[in-house]
């Protein structure tokens, strides 16, 4: 480690200049074709799903199939035509249904996904539209909202932002092609976080692996093996920079098969108090990379990836949503279950579409299905002092 050296290589995500569009139909699916023919809409996002604006109405980027459209303009209502056919709720012809223009990606999610394959990380810049960017750093109490004090109500029923981002369509299918699992679950609840300035004295998150290896932190699960047990969403809800604070990785560690090198500064041992005085700050030299993105940009990476917390040399928050996307067969790292109950009750769930919340249920409830039929899988309070009692985890051992 070194207190005074930071030369890290620097990767920049540029502001994409176009941007595709989805078709949306009134229940929150998206308007697709899979044969440059028929139309129909899906659940999810792949590249069946993706529009671009074509003269005055939409073209299919996959087949080249064109569409009629009352509006090209994002955010609004249009009704749309297939060769004179008007288009129904459903795709198919009929009556002539609304469809919502919305922002899309700038590029099909089968090359982030080419891309995701080959690098174990892949970004997705300015994938979430300006109002949820901007909702989410209301939530945060970061950039123009810096001066707001925090809310102590979850954040899935301040805004329904929360909401909007933690289903972005693309980054949820492309963690399901990568782990190769279609039933994916949340670690734990959505939150918005904005990292401190740095005031050269606080202890420092170090190098480690996210959920449920957790090298560097508790070691649970061995790095090694071709099955992906987890994957990270890093939403940028400011802009990353080296000065703000931006993550660090050390890009293609996922295969390497081993947790990151104790003298770059693990976390177990940076949290440790006087660990920054007598030790110096965690590695940041030229094997490490800080990836720069723009507001309202993702980053999905493999959870194997060495990665570190930069530090924060400006005088405002860096405001970020940390996600960890786990297949339903993995106990999460929090109770997922309550956050949950409270966006129901919430009057949230009323400016979410039916698609968006019920993603976001199948993403927060955790579930056995077993001989007695499925029941929903939650904290007991009960037991839960047993566990505290023996006062160490059985990973700990």
């Amino acid at each position: 480690m070194s207190q005074n050296k930071r030369s890290p290589r620097v990767l920049q995500i540029e502001r994409p200049e176009h941007h595709f569009s989805y078709l949306i139909a009134p229940n929150g699916d998206w308007l697709a074709s899979a044969d440059g023919k028929t139309l129909h809409v899906q659940g999810f996002v792949d590249d069946q799903a993706i529009w671009d604006i074509h003269d005055a109405g939409f073209r299919h980027v996959a087949s080249g199939l064109v569409l009629e459209s009352t509006s090209t303009e994002i955010g609004r209502q249009s009704q749309l035509r297939l060769s004179g056919a008007g288009i129904a709720a459903d795709g198919t012809a009929g009556d002539v249904a609304e469809f919502l223009i919305d922002h899309g990606p700038d590029k099909l999610p089968s090359q982030y996904l080419e891309h995701l394959r080959k690098n174990g990380y892949v970004s997705l810049p300015c994938i979430l539209s300006a109002d949820i960017v901007d909702g989410l750093q209301m939530v945060g109490c970061v950039e123009d909202y810096e001066d707001r004090e925090p809310d102590t109500v979850h954040p899935l029923v301040m805004d329904a932002s929360v909401t909007r981002a933690t289903t972005e369509p693309v980054s949820l299918w492309l963690a399901q092609q990568y782990m190769q699992h279609w039933d994916i679950r949340l670690g734990h609840p959505p939150s918005v976080r904005g990292l401190e300035p740095d005031d050269g004295k606080r202890e420092v998150s170090g190098w480690h692996t996210d959920y449920p290896y957790l090298q560097g932190v508790e070691d649970r699960v061995g790095a090694s093996g071709s099955l992906v047990l987890g994957m990270q969403r890093n939403t940028c809800v400011s802009d990353f920079t080296l000065e703000n604070g931006a993550t660090m990785f050390k890009l293609g560690s996922h295969v390497e098969g081993v947790g990151p090198h104790s003298d770059w500064g693990l976390t177990s041992n940076t949290m440790m108090p006087g660990h920054r005085e007598q030790h110096g700050l965690p590695y940041s030299g030229e094997e490490a990379t800080v990836i720069e993105a723009p507001a309202g940009s993702m980053m999905l990476y493999d959870a194997r990836n060495w990665h570190c917390a930069g530090i924060n040399l400006t005088g405002k928050k860096r405001g970020a949503m940390i996600q960890a996307f786990v297949p339903s067969y993995i106990i999460p790292f929090m109770d997922t279950s309550a956050a949950f109950k409270a966006f129901l009750e919430s009057d949230i769930i009323d400016e979410v579409t039916e698609r968006q919340s019920l993603e976001l249920e199948k993403l927060m409830l955790f579930e056995i299905d077993g001989p007695q039929g499925q029941h929903a899988i939650t904290t007991d309070a009960e037991l839960t002092p047993r566990i505290r009692a023996r006062g160490t985890s059985f990973y700990a051992r």
